[in-house]
């Protein structure tokens, strides 16, 4: 019985060696994985480019509505200002 774990485990150590012998990695990575690689970092610089001008635009957008919100604000006091003035006539 011990002999059969023994020559079990050694069965079992070769087939793992062998297989990553076989499938193991390559020196160096194919032309293709490096193709996939450079369009991937390209793609997302791209998208952290997008990002950043979207942001910036939002920022803009925000700031036009602040500006015509207060515009808007100051149009209404003076609006009523001159209904009151109006009513007192």
């Amino acid at each position: 019985m011990m002999n059969f774990n023994r020559l079990a485990r050694f069965l079992l150590i070769c087939s793992f060696i062998v297989t990553c012998c076989i499938t193991g990695c390559t020196r160096r990575p194919k032309e293709e994985d490096l193709t996939k690689l450079e369009e991937a970092r390209n793609a997302a610089e791209s998208a952290e480019r997008k990002l950043g001008e979207l942001r910036q635009e939002r920022q803009d957008l925000e700031n036009q509505l602040n500006q015509k919100q207060s515009e808007l604000a100051e149009h209404e006091t003076e609006r009523d200002e001159l209904r009151q003035k109006m009513e007192n006539q």
